[in-house]
């Protein structure tokens, strides 16, 4: 319950602190006297965006602060989740620096501004006039059914489900495009083409050489034919002549070391052309047909070739770079198909527990239409609308955060009449008058400290006035109600009245509010009915309105 508000320097108003009571209280003005601007502040309070505009000195801070009075346990979860004191009295303030900053504070520790309407929106349910329209939004008319039927742990539940569910579904279509981007089979065929290649470092480059080799073997087997000729075969050959000169020295070396060390070093030469003539041997054996030999050679330096254009590289060894790599990608594409896999069961899983949800909202919510439609009809033919009919019907949709049903309120005032959508034949005082009746259900399904009506009575007269105050009078005996009207008619039924009011001094306006006594009201009550020319007859209607 809103116990007590206190408001500096916002628009028409320095400094202004009121308490408030239980029950019904009704607070009335002239037009332009500030009833707006009450609501206003209430509205920043609970973290409704303003600038600087709203500030009466530029030179201080705005602040907004009410003492709440929680008369239950309720709220006692979600103070201890916010990690806030809770007491049996919440302040709340928030207030609006020169630069335009906003701080709000519950229970003197600092909160975010989505706390902060966590926590203000179980205290105060603010209904405007405009709040009317939101009757004609699908998704209203959906929560007002799930109001009823207290359905606030299912919905919970329902859209936390949901929510996963979309998840695992978004990053199931994300593995699905990744793996269509990167087909497994098409890594498995460019890995087997390139494991059975049998790829070996520096392969390439001893081919190419030995392609050379074998394309050039006439030239070279001449040569080297020649080369053993003068080395080892003709008759006045190298190695023979080098002997003979060995020989020679060896006769005249123990005369002294300079003829030892020639003989050394022919010696040493010797030995080396031998080996030079060993190696040409052998090579002159070994070269035969090299055509046989050319053709393999070049197929697989073509294969090598091949694949390094397909793949995009230079040398083999980038190819075997390649083979690790596409190794290493099949591996992991194989783990993502596997998890591609169980985040299907899930999907799977999770989707049919949505199913089983969905279908249980709308079992519940179909279960409480017949009561809402009832209890209805009865509080509309209390405010003058004797042959109303409503029918509230679900039809299936797609699924969505609050399940798959879409509601359809249907709505007739006349007899023999279709019944259609309310937005097709409802007037503006009809609209609010069926407002009045879905807040008086829902209220009394649930646990609300507060709710205000701000001029939810527009467009209505005098006879049906009445008999809306008797519907707030009603749900005040299960919350506090404040109303903010301009019918004399809905004030009457207030326990307690306020008047807003503006007070000039000098070259300033103000806002002031005052809680009227008897006397006052009946003063107030006789301008609202007389438009300020109050007589006799305004002031014994107005005492009478008081009396009930």
């Amino acid at each position: 319950m809103l116990q007590h508000i206190h408001i500096e320097n916002y628009t028409l108003i320095d400094t202004l602190s009121i308490d408030l009571y239980k029950g019904f209280t009704a607070i009335t003005g002239e037009t332009g006297a500030g009833k707006s601007m009450f609501v206003g502040a209430i509205n920043f309070l609970m973290g409704q965006k303003v600038d600087v505009s709203v500030m009466r000195d530029k030179t201080k801070k705005t602040i907004v602060e009410a003492v709440f009075k929680l008369e239950n346990d309720d709220l006692q979860p979600l103070f201890e989740s916010l990690n806030l004191d809770y007491d049996e009295e919440c302040i709340v303030r928030r207030e609006i620096n020169l630069q335009g900053k906003s701080r709000s504070f519950v229970n003197d520790t600092p909160v975010n501004a989505a706390d902060l309407k966590k926590i203000t929106l179980q205290l105060v349910d603010i209904h405007a006039q405009h709040s009317n329209i939101l009757l004609q939004n699908k998704d209203f008319q959906l929560s007002l059914i799930d109001q009823y039927a207290q359905l606030d742990d299912d919905i919970r539940q329902f859209r936390q489900t949901y929510m996963k569910w979309k998840e695992l579904k978004n990053t199931f279509s994300d593995m699905q495009a990744y793996m269509n981007n990167n087909d497994i089979n098409d890594i498995e065929c460019q890995l087997k083409e390139l494991e059975e290649a049998h790829l070996v470092e520096g392969e390439q480059r001893q081919i190419e050489e030995q392609l050379k080799t074998l394309q050039h073997s006439q030239e070279i087997q001449q040569v080297v034919g020649e080369s053993l000729n003068l080395l080892d075969m003709s008759e006045m050959n190298v190695l023979q002549m080098m002997r003979e000169v060995k020989q020679k020295l060896s006769g005249i070396a123990s005369f002294s070391e300079t003829y030892q060390h020639l003989e050394d070093r022919i010696n040493s030469q010797i030995i080396e052309l031998e080996d030079v003539v060993y190696e040409l041997n052998h090579l002159f054996d070994n070269i035969s047909n090299p055509n046989q030999e050319i053709d393999q050679l070049t197929q697989r330096l073509n294969l090598l070739n091949r694949l390094e254009r397909q793949n995009n590289v230079q040398t083999e060894a980038e190819l075997i770079a390649l083979v690790k790599t596409l190794q290493e990608k099949k591996n992991a594409m194989l783990d993502y198909v596997y998890e591609c896999q169980q985040l299907q069961q899930q999907l799977d899983e999770k989707e049919q527990l949505i199913q089983q949800l969905g279908r249980q909202l709308t079992k519940k919510r179909t279960a409480v239409l017949p009561q809402i439609e009832t209890a209805l009809k009865q509080q509309l033919r209390q405010m003058n609308m004797p042959d109303v009919e409503v029918s509230i019907q679900l039809m299936q949709d797609e699924l969505t955060a609050t399940g798959f049903d879409v509601p359809s309120f249907l709505f007739n005032v006349n007899k023999g009449m279709q019944m259609q959508e309310i937005s097709k034949i409802a007037s503006g005082g009809e609209i609010s008058r069926l407002m009045l009746a879905l807040k008086s259900l829902i209220i009394s399904k649930n646990v609300l400290s507060t709710i205000i009506f701000d001029e939810i009575d527009t467009g209505i007269s005098g006879s049906v006035s009445s008999k809306m105050g008797e519907v707030m009078k009603n749900i005040a005996k299960n919350c506090q109600v404040i109303t903010i009207t301009h019918l004399p008619q809905i004030s009457a039924k207030a326990e307690h009245h306020y008047l807003i009011y503006k007070q000039t001094q000098g070259n300033t306006t103000e806002m002031q509010i005052k809680l009227l006594d008897r006397q006052e009201r009946i003063g107030e009550l006789a301008k609202m009915i007389s438009n300020e020319n109050v007589t006799d007859a305004a002031l014994k209607t107005a005492e009478n309105l008081l009396n009930g």
